[in-house]
């Protein structure tokens, strides 16, 4: 059996964080001379993966996400259940954990969300779209993280049969299949769940307490 290895995403998987990520949409919208909409609308519209039907005609697309995921903040996120006592476990088995996050910032600023928990010490690394534009990587399309998982596994010299991706939103699971890694998705809203499935995820649990249930799974590829 070769070496395991498990990624992360990390908002909305990691940190329950919603109000962050209305607020980076809402800031967009602003930056683009519109009004934000309310947060119970946007919220539906992230549950119905309609996003994009909020989004004036008169804006570009790929110039809107691209300035979304440079501003989005991390102040009003919290861990989501289970996550701590999932890493301690992971670490324990001594199962190297990276964290590949669709956000264009800079990874410190994840680090220091993640020490703000006490989580930081658990994680081995974090790998975000900055760290894509930096070493020159590809993105096929808004979103796509499979050259960062490819990256990330030829670094740690794993197969891709021996990495598995853990994510709650649809591009994450298209970025494994590009990828040849394993995907279990991970999500509390039933809309988002029933997506992955659509997909093709053949494991989607509400939170990492039910991710216990599959950790068989996750140790032994």
């Amino acid at each position: 059996m070769g070496r395991n290895l498990v990624l992360l995403d990390y908002d909305l998987t990691v940190m329950d964080n919603m109000i962050d990520f209305y607020e980076a949409f809402s800031e967009s919208l602003k930056r683009f001379g519109y009004e934000p909409v309310s947060y119970n609308i946007f919220v539906k519209h992230v549950l119905a993966d309609s996003l994009h039907d909020l989004l004036p005609p008169e804006i570009q697309p790929l110039e809107f996400w691209t300035y979304f995921r440079r501003i989005y903040p991390s102040k009003s996120g919290y861990p989501m259940r289970g996550v701590k006592r999932f890493l301690i476990v992971l670490k324990s088995l001594n199962i190297p954990l990276i964290i590949i996050s669709g956000r264009d910032s800079h990874p410190l600023l994840l680090w220091l969300e993640l020490a703000r928990f006490g989580l930081n010490d658990y994680v081995d690394e974090i790998y975000t779209m900055f760290d894509l534009r930096m070493y020159g990587g590809i993105e096929e399309e808004l979103f796509d993280k499979s050259w960062l998982m490819r990256m990330v596994i030829k670094k740690y010299c794993v197969e891709p049969s021996h990495a598995i991706y853990i994510g709650d939103y649809k591009q994450d699971y298209i970025s494994c299949s590009k990828a040849g890694i394993r995907f279990i998705g991970i999500t509390r809203y039933r809309e988002r769940a029933e997506t992955l499935r659509k997909l093709g995820a053949e494991i989607v649990v509400s939170d990492f307490d039910e991710l216990f249930y599959y950790l068989d799974k996750i140790i032994r590829f």
